[in-house]
């Protein structure tokens, strides 16, 4: 993760460190926690998702009722996360879109502009690492 897209998310330390991690099973999830002097400030989580997903789906499925749309619905934010989808289509998974939702620990005001930028940059980076029939 590039410190300047993450700069604005996250509070003033000492040490930053990022730790990559997954679940298993049919549909696993991707996670990246942020961590600033030892506690996670920024996570981004990536969840598989069938064809014709919404970002607003997306954050109902993940149980954040109280978003907003955004760039004609690429994203959906709340006040403390933002969500995400991309097209990526892959069998193994049953899936067709790929979401991406990052979650700041202590938003300092309205963060909802700054992860919409965050995640525009990440998720464009990130997708073209995953596993999508192109």
């Amino acid at each position: 993760m590039a410190p300047r897209l993450t700069s604005d998310l996250l509070p003033a330390g000492d040490k930053l460190r990022v730790t990559p991690s997954h679940s298993g099973g049919p549909s696993p999830r991707q996670f990246r926690n942020v961590l600033v002097d030892g506690d996670i400030e920024l996570t981004v989580e990536g969840v598989w998702r069938p064809s014709g997903t919404t970002a607003e789906q997306a954050a109902s499925k993940e149980l954040t009722f109280e978003s907003r749309s955004t760039d004609g619905g690429r994203f959906a934010l709340s006040n403390d996360k933002a969500f995400t989808v991309v097209d990526c289509a892959n069998t193994d998974y049953k899936a067709g879109k790929y979401s991406f939702e990052v979650t700041v620990s202590h938003p300092d005001g309205d963060v909802g502009g700054k992860m919409q930028r965050f995640l525009a940059a990440f998720s464009e980076s990130y997708a073209r690492k995953l596993p999508c029939r192109r």
